[in-house]
């Protein structure tokens, strides 16, 4: 049985390791969901399948991130209630967290099915794309039920600590969807939407796992009767603490979404940029999972700590992390230099036009990656403290950038384009960053008598 990790005293560098370790392996199972439905389009249904895959995915991320955003943001409340050991307000703030971000969720899932056809039309969907982005992404949508509840009951998990045991859930319900996958697509040869249906049913299973073992093994975190109650300081915390992180994700997204119209846009003769981008994105995503959990382990330290009145201490993890980060930052980006040409036929399959152009996106990316994994390190600083909103703005620097570089060089460089913006963004993110942690090291702002939120 996994036990929570108790990150309040003891040697920093082990804990954090500890914490990291499954996180980072859920978060590559993660990707494997995208990567497995990829490997299956591409060798049993083809070239403009696995391009349509790509266009649904950037509308698929948009939902998915606003969910763990929003789940990570009320999560940084749960490890402080942990820290302070005030399991009662802890388990009022999961049943507040549930309604919230919940009934968010159906909200948005319905808008998402009446407007289905004016978002694929704004991104500049292709004609001949637009069938299969649309039936996949109808049952995604429904999905997205499962995918909160199953990330709201993971991140409650790994807030207290319990980082094993979601993983172990994940990575059952990825053995599924493997299997579902095959059946469907290669099997009963159902196309497209075969994929759509091994994903959203592997995340039902993933939830109700979560469920039984936390009603088994985790009592404490058990929602009762007594704790369903709207308590109004609860209700306004837990809005500012998701709505600012999943602003923070949506923005991310969104201009993502507006990158892949450029894309979109430049494919009008061939879909090939398009298929050469969404090769890149799936090595991308791979990679940043390794980032995202080291985010997630110095947000959940620096909030435990912080419940627990451990300042410095708060301080100290977050140097251990931002070195680790830095260190697994530029390994990456050799990595990915010296390997654009076989992580690029993994996806193609050596397909002469989208090869070239996913191999120059990514040698062009590769000298900015260590960048991003030290904005990763940033971001988990700001959640652990509580300053979201330092987190939503320094997003929306890095987005705009990337927008606006991209729309500005994509006629001269074409999809190197989207790759220098990006670049450009980390390097923005990066010193907004740093220059706020350095005017609260120094007291100015916030002035030390403030709090942080």
């Amino acid at each position: 049985m996994s036990r929570e990790i108790h990150l309040t005293s003891g040697p920093i560098m082990p804990q954090l390791v500890r914490l990291c370790l499954p996180l980072l392996a859920a978060n590559v199972l993660q990707q494997l969901y995208n990567i497995i439905n990829s490997l299956v389009v591409t060798y049993y249904i083809g070239d403009s399948a696995f391009a349509a895959l790509g266009v649904a995915e950037s509308v698929m991320n948009l939902f998915i991130y606003v969910i763990t955003g929003a789940c990570m943001g009320a999560s940084v409340l749960i490890a402080q209630f942990y820290g302070e050991e005030n399991f009662p307000r802890l388990r009022q703030q999961l049943y507040v967290s549930a309604v919230l971000i919940g009934g968010c969720t159906l909200g948005a899932v319905l808008l998402g099915q009446i407007f289905l056809p004016q978002l694929l039309g704004v991104i500049q969907t292709p004609a001949e794309l637009m069938g299969d982005v649309s039936s996949y992404l109808r049952i995604i949508l429904i999905g997205m039920v499962f995918t909160f509840t199953y990330n709201y009951l993971a991140a409650t998990l790994r807030a207290v600590g319990d980082t094993q045991a979601a993983l172990y859930f994940l990575l059952a319900s990825l053995g599924y969807n493997l299997v579902c996958a095959w059946l469907l697509v290669a099997v009963l040869d159902m196309g497209i939407q075969g994929t759509a249906l091994a994903t959203a049913s592997a995340q039902l299973l993933s939830t109700l796992l979560c469920f039984l073992y936390i009603r088994k093994r985790r009592a404490f975190l058990t929602i009762h009767r007594g704790d369903m109650r709207m308590d109004r300081q609860l209700v306004r915390l837990t809005s500012s603490y998701a709505a600012v992180a999943a602003l923070q994700q949506s923005s991310l997204y969104l201009g993502k979404l507006i990158i892949q119209s450029a894309v979109n846009g430049i494919s009008l003769v061939s879909t090939a940029p398009i298929s050469a981008f969404t090769a890149a994105t799936r090595v991308e995503n791979f990679i940043q999972a390794f980032g995202i959990s080291g985010c997630e382990s110095i947000a959940i330290f620096v909030a435990q700590n912080r419940g627990a009145c451990q300042e410095l201490r708060t301080y100290q993890g977050f140097r251990w992390g931002i070195f680790t980060l830095l260190t697994m930052g530029l390994f990456f980006s050799l990595t990915i230099n010296l390997g654009a040409y076989p992580l690029s036929a993994l996806f193609l399959g050596g397909k002469a036009e989208g090869m070239e152009l996913c191999i120059s996106y990514l040698k062009y990316i590769s000298w900015f990656y260590f960048l991003s994994f030290t904005g990763h390190a940033w971001v988990g600083w700001y959640r652990g403290v509580g300053r979201m909103n330092i987190t939503f703005w320094g997003t929306t620097i890095q987005i705009a950038m990337r927008v606006a570089g991209t729309y500005l060089l994509v006629g001269a460089m074409g999809l190197d384009a989207v790759a220098l913006a990006t670049g450009v963004g980390w390097v923005a993110i990066n010193i907004f960053h740093a220059s706020v942690f350095v005017l609260a090291v120094k007291g100015i702002w916030p002035k030390k008598s403030q709090s942080p939120q």
